[in-house]
């Protein structure tokens, strides 16, 4: 009886001290994740402004799309960097209690690229295609104001959850519903800008499938065999 006792306060301390690795690990993720966001405000000290404002904004660019909603290339990369790093660990949170460390971060990882990769990819071929100059810089400013808030949001969700893993039910429910509403506010905003630009009907189509239907079945399909 006192072996077994001694057996399973073994069993327990090896477990607590992994939960503090694991938590320990995560956080300094995060940390590296507020890195990213603390160099890009070097040049923008109200960059969280600028990333409100044109996360609403509607209108496609034109004229009156002044300087002070503008953010540089450098910028754009480092909020982008954040924003595949912060998709990818929320995701690894999500699939780190059904699977090994190492398959989940291999899952978490490629689904975050492979929705980056294609979501950068598919704009630029319905632009091509359609002709129309305008289209790429539209659709290429509504990805990358999308990509630039939902970065930081998906950055505080990980921090919450890396914090407060009892609540994973709640925060995964979180995280799909925010990836949910992400997808139709692009969907909304995508067509609104194609509509304001009179583009033909069969671009449309071909937008809804190169931007917001593959990635969404892809990153799906991918995350589901995983899981199964």
């Amino acid at each position: 009886m006192i072996w077994l006792s001694v057996q399973f306060y073994s069993l327990d301390l090896v477990l607590h001290e992994r939960n503090t690795g694991m938590t320990s690990a995560l956080l300094f993720a995060v940390l590296f994740g507020f890195l990213l966001i603390g160099l890009a405000r070097l040049s923008y000290p109200n960059l969280f402004s600028i990333l409100l404002k044109n996360f609403i904004r509607m209108k496609p660019i034109d004229n009156s799309f002044g300087e002070d909603k503008k953010i540089s290339i450098g910028t754009s990369l480092l909020l982008n960097v954040n924003f595949v790093f912060s998709l990818g660990l929320s995701l690894f949170l999500l699939a780190k209690n059904q699977l090994d460390v190492g398959l989940a971060t291999l899952i978490a990882g490629g689904g975050a690229l492979t929705y980056f990769a294609i979501n950068q990819i598919g704009f630029r071929i319905v632009s091509v295609v359609s002709g129309e100059s305008k289209l790429i810089d539209n659709l290429s400013f509504i990805s990358s104001s999308l990509l630039n808030f939902g970065g930081v949001f998906l950055l505080i969700l990980a921090l919450i959850w890396a914090l407060n893993p009892d609540l994973t039910y709640l925060l995964s429910w979180v995280l799909i519903v925010f990836l949910f509403i992400f997808y139709i506010i692009r969907i909304f905003k995508g067509l609104n800008i194609t509509f304001r630009q009179k583009i033909s009907w069969y671009y449309l189509i071909l937008y809804l499938c190169t931007i917001e239907i593959l990635p969404v079945l892809i990153v799906s399909r991918i995350i589901w065999l995983e899981f199964q």
